[in-house]
């Protein structure tokens, strides 16, 4: 019987692996501190929401998991940086369940995802889907840059502009 419970961990896609692998407080000796494992996926879901300022749905269809897999694994990320930062630990980036999305890393990496069995209507509906929430995207940055530019005005009053549904 298994230990574990409930269904198998599923593939996070990543963009890259990152060049480093670790960060030691300043002044300290690697064998004074310990260390906290931060998983390459739990990486990508900071980069994508609090570096990129991704919302959680976009985040989530460029990793290829749910909303909820996505906020398990940000919150998780988050605890373990708030941690590290706070007690003085390292950080080392290693492991997990995750895929290569192309593009990233080098066509030799071994962790790079082959895109087999994905037919080419699909791979379209992914394309022009991962399109409408770039639109969206440039759409919302643009109406924050016209905010910061111009100030307080009547279009900022009428609101954000909304995401289409996709």
């Amino acid at each position: 019987m298994c230990p574990c419970k409930g269904r198998r961990r599923g593939k996070r896609w990543i963009s890259e692996v990152p060049p480093v692998g670790s960060f030691v407080p300043e002044g300290c000796s690697l064998q004074d501190i310990g260390f906290m494992s931060l998983t390459l996926e739990e990486l990508e879901t900071v980069r994508l929401v609090d570096l990129l300022e991704l919302v959680q749905e976009e985040a989530a269809f460029y990793m290829g998991i749910s909303r909820k897999a996505l906020w398990n694994d940000l919150v998780s990320a988050r605890k373990k940086i708030a941690a590290a930062l706070v007690y003085g630990s390292g950080i080392k980036i290693e492991g997990g369940s995750y895929a290569i999305r192309a593009g990233g890393c080098c066509s030799n990496c071994p962790g790079r995802a082959q895109e087999v069995g994905i037919s080419r209507e699909d791979e379209i509906c992914l394309v022009e889907r991962e399109m409408q929430i770039l639109r969206n995207r440039l759409a919302r940055l643009n109406f924050r840059m016209a905010a910061l530019k111009d100030g307080p005005n009547i279009e900022a009053e009428k609101g954000e502009p909304r995401d289409e549904h996709i």
